[in-house]
């Protein structure tokens, strides 16, 4: 690396900062929103399922409410991966563990925290299992849906022991949600595991692939190593909304400069740096725009 590269690869926050950074990096007892997002998410898709099973609501408004409660699941996962749910790691990771199990029960938390972590040490590079999220435009639907297959492609193809080792676990997983799927559509259930998993889990899968792994990335040209605030995008304007629609990633780069920080400290962290970052090099997605502004730091 050259001088200049190497001093873009990094970000130092400024002595007078440090001390407000570091209020905001401690982890609380448990996150409230996290704890509220599990409760809310977790707890109605099991009343949506009972009460489409026991006849008082429709298939297709189950499946409608489920893909609705499932997307909220993201920040219950992400945050135990990055161990910033609960001070506690064990109650972080049973956090993490019955987050996934709401949509994802063929998995564990194990395959989603090492490949999150991958994704932070090598955005945007070769090394990168989020690079699985980009491609043609055609197939991007399909590889946001399928992003857990993108990631077993990925384990299979670089042989990580680490990753291999989570990938037997899932597929202890995978067997008994094999097993359980088959006896309920040998029961007669076929239709509810369809609309009130099968569906709603791949369209989650396909909505958390486009909001949180695809399009703060969309400008995937420049890694983490090359220049870190270049490699992730911030978004800014219609905060009211967008803030809690992107469960405080419109603020991206603020996670990947503190991955630790419970997510919903990001605004405050943005507004702590913000005229240190806008000497940087940042990509900006103003508004609903796809397409991020490169902005030129000082």
């Amino acid at each position: 690396m050259t001088n200049k590269t190497n001093a873009l690869a990094r970000f130092n926050v400024p002595a007078e900062k440090q001390a407000t950074i570091a209020a905001l990096n401690r982890v609380p007892a448990v996150s409230p929103p996290v704890l509220l997002l599990l409760l809310a998410s977790t707890g109605g898709v099991i009343a949506t399922d009972v009460l489409a099973v026991l006849g008082h609501i429709g298939l297709g408004w189950a499946c409608a409410i489920n893909i609705f409660l499932m997307y909220w699941q993201f920040t219950v996962v992400h945050d135990s991966v990055h161990r910033s749910a609960a001070k506690n790691q064990t109650i972080n990771d049973w956090i993490g563990h019955i987050g996934v199990a709401t949509f994802a029960p063929h998995i564990n938390l194990g395959i989603f925290r090492w490949a999150h972590i991958q994704h932070h040490r090598f955005t945007n590079g070769a090394k990168d299992p989020d690079a699985w999220m980009h491609g043609p435009w055609w197939s991007l639907p399909l590889r946001w849906a399928f992003l857990d297959y993108g990631y077993l492609r990925f384990i299979l193809r670089t042989k990580d022991q680490t990753a291999l080792r989570h990938l037997r676990a899932a597929l202890r997983n995978a067997a008994v949600t094999t097993v359980i799927a088959a006896t309920l559509i040998y029961l007669g259930y076929g239709k509810e595991v369809l609309f009130l998993w099968f569906i709603p889990a791949r369209l989650t899968f396909m909505s958390v692939g486009f909001m949180f792994f695809w399009l703060p990335h969309v400008k995937d040209d420049v890694s983490s190593e090359e220049d870190l605030t270049l490699a992730t995008s911030m978004r800014l304007g219609h905060e009211w909304l967008l803030t809690p629609l992107c469960q405080f990633h419109n603020y991206h780069l603020i996670h990947h400069l503190f991955p630790t920080m419970p997510s919903y400290r990001h605004t405050r962290a943005w507004q702590a740096l913000e005229p240190e970052l806008m000497q940087r090099n940042l990509q900006i997605q103003h508004g609903f725009a796809i397409q991020p502004v490169v902005h030129q730091g000082a």
